[in-house]
């Protein structure tokens, strides 16, 4: 027997349809400079990894003396990004999405340009920290943007397409960043960086991007409509269970526990998988580059396909547990293989599951997250799954100077992903 969730889907669906084409605003002001936007971030943000394999880089900054100093790298940076997400929600709610944006853009551009002129490792520490500051309103103002423009289902595929910029960011900074570093010196790939970011994120997000669907800006009488029945308010597609307000409902905070098997084990894999590749199976650089190029690539198409089966039925839970069982596949494969090519497969698997995972867990917020609530209640819940995250890639460095092997860090990513699948199991009989 057909249900009245499955009947409502089906008309938005048929909707969604009659609309393609003509009225598609919220893709081109929306999901367009956001994906820019998250790919250049993620470019710069994952190439550090990159950066720390490069021999005259560590030899600047003393990091072959200090082994846990490269995992600070990126917990530092995870540190200032969840407390900058926490007050950028405040930011946001002051003065909108558009104007966050341009803000923390602007300050992110600064940052970028500013590594090739400091000489000390405390003061690249805190280059990384004004970056995560600009980066950290990036989050609550794509889940406010998505949740103004988009209805519920089609959250998945809006979410995928700007949550893949994360990949393509990824897949671009490995090649990019160890062919510029094959080619010149870092300082030089720093500044190129800078220059992207003001060229293609900054200038994109001032020409394109929208506060709201207005009619008044351009957008047609029924995409508005089409956007506003589909909200979390008017919507059928989703249960209603317990408190409206998420902070009241355990379910916000369960899909927050959800998604630190996702941000840990992202974070622990892009920071530490090009050293160990070169260290451990005697990788070269330009290899690592092409094998994370291809991963990255890989989990856009995961990501894509995922956001579309998701939201036909708009059921999360069940599509994030496979998500995180191929993920925790992944990374037990990674720390148990003895070869070079078998860690290459299980990196494949372990990023695709992770790109499964961040499409199905933040559509799933989604699904307990009011409209007029989506500044506060994104920020906050970005804020906590950050900080949590960033203590991961410094314990994988402790880890490492104090076991001298990969694998009891791995293993904590293992750990971490097999306690998210859990939650899944917890809501997957609620109907979500």
């Amino acid at each position: 027997m057909t249900t009245d969730s499955e009947l409502t889907t089906e008309a938005s669906t048929s909707r969604t349809t009659a609309l393609r084409g003509r009225h598609m605003h919220r893709w081109l002001h929306v999901s367009l400079p956001l994906l820019i936007a998250f790919s250049v971030a993620q470019l710069s943000k994952s190439s550090i990894g990159v950066f720390v394999a490069d021999p005259s880089f560590r030899q600047e900054f003393g990091l072959d003396l200090h082994p846990g100093a490269v995992g600070w790298l990126t917990s530092l940076f995870l540190y200032a990004y969840g407390v900058a997400l926490f007050l950028w929600g405040f930011v946001l709610k002051r003065f909108g999405p558009r104007t966050s944006m341009l803000v923390g853009t602007g300050i992110w551009v600064v940052a970028l340009a500013l590594p090739p002129f400091v000489h000390s490792l405390n003061q690249l520490y805190g280059t990384r920290i004004l970056l995560a500051i600009g980066e950290a309103c990036f989050y609550p103002v794509a889940h406010t943007l998505t949740a103004r423009w988009f209805p519920m289902h089609e959250r998945a595929r809006a979410n995928a397409s700007w949550l893949s910029g994360i990949f393509v960011g990824s897949a671009l900074g490995s090649s990019l960043t160890t062919s510029m570093l094959s080619a010149f010196s870092w300082r030089t790939t720093f500044l190129v960086q800078a220059l992207i970011a003001l060229a293609f994120a900054f200038l994109v997000v001032l020409v394109l991007l929208q506060d709201r669907p207005d009619p008044d800006r351009g957008i047609s009488e029924a995409e508005v409509r089409h956007i506003v029945e589909g909200r979390f308010e008017s919507t059928t597609v989703v249960p209603k269970r317990g408190p409206e307000s998420p902070f009241r409902n355990y379910r916000y905070w369960l899909t927050m526990l959800m998604y630190i098997g996702t941000n840990a084990p992202f974070y622990g894999l892009v920071t530490w998988v090009p050293l160990y590749l070169q260290q451990e199976r005697h990788v070269k650089l330009s290899d690592i580059g092409l094998l994370l190029t291809v991963a990255n690539v890989l989990s856009i198409v995961v990501m894509v396909l995922v956001g579309r089966a998701s939201d036909r039925k708009v059921k999360r839970a069940g599509w994030a547990a496979i998500g995180f069982t191929i993920e925790g596949t992944g990374i037990a494969g990674t720390a148990l293989s003895g070869s070079a090519g078998l860690d290459s497969f299980f990196i494949f698997l372990g990023l695709a599951g992770n790109a499964w995972c961040v499409v199905t867990n933040w559509s799933l917020l989604h699904s307990l997250m009011p409209t007029r609530q989506s500044e506060y209640s994104s920020s906050v819940f970005s804020s906590l799954t950050n900080l949590v995250a960033a203590a991961l890639p410094a314990l994988m460095g402790t880890l490492l100077a104090a076991t001298g092997s990969y694998t009891a860090g791995f293993g904590v990513l293992f750990v971490s992903v097999v306690i998210s699948l859990g939650c899944c199991l917890v809501l997957l009989p609620q109907g979500y």
